[in-house]
């Protein structure tokens, strides 16, 4: 679990770079116009990466033997919340003048991704109890996935921010709910 742990700590870090780096853009230098939008996926894939490993980090309990299968999904998952940090957040701040622009520029990678992502979660859901486990999960997960699958078809189809926005504010808010159903599952 330790490279697990390292490509979470990598996107995580990366998401925190990114509010580093807006933070440096509005204090310093060129003005740079915000966006609901990327500021809300930003912090849902924060909260992702954050509950994946804690998941993980308890999954490495219920198993009682590895297989060299089950160690590539599980670095495949990390590797694509991390690739999501990275569509998200600018490599260069030179010529990013407008979050809403560089996400609208990069949204067909990110929905791509996104759902890519949701198809692994699905997947380690299964990995870890089968259906019983899902259902064990209660509501909140299927809305989780509903909402997402919902999201990617809008935000692969819609030029319009404000679409982007409320799929990002209602995926937040469902990721939310998720942990809270999860608590008890967690060892709090």
């Amino acid at each position: 679990m330790v490279l697990v742990s390292i490509i979470v700590g990598l996107s995580i870090g990366h998401v925190m770079l990114g509010v580093g780096g807006i933070i440096d853009r509005r204090t310093a230098g060129p003005p740079l116009k915000l966006s609901l939008a990327h500021g809300t996926w930003l912090g849902f894939v924060f909260l992702w990466s954050i509950q994946f490993w804690w998941w993980e980090f308890r999954f490495s309990e219920i198993v009682s033997e590895w297989t060299l299968g089950l160690y590539l999904f599980l670095v495949s998952y990390a590797l694509a919340l991390f690739l999501m940090s990275v569509i998200l957040v600018p490599r260069n701040w030179d010529g990013v003048s407008d979050l809403n622009e560089h996400f609208m520029q990069r949204r067909i990678w990110f929905y791509w991704a996104f759902a890519g992502t949701n198809v692994i979660d699905v997947f380690d859901g299964l990995l870890k109890g089968g259906a019983a486990y899902i259902e064990g999960l209660g509501p909140s997960i299927w809305l989780l996935w509903l909402v997402s699958l919902a999201a990617v078809v809008v935000g692969l189809r819609s030029n319009t921010l404000r679409h982007h926005e409320v799929a990002a504010g209602a995926l937040f808010v469902s990721q939310i709910a998720q942990q809270f159903n999860d608590v008890p599952s967690l060892g709090f």
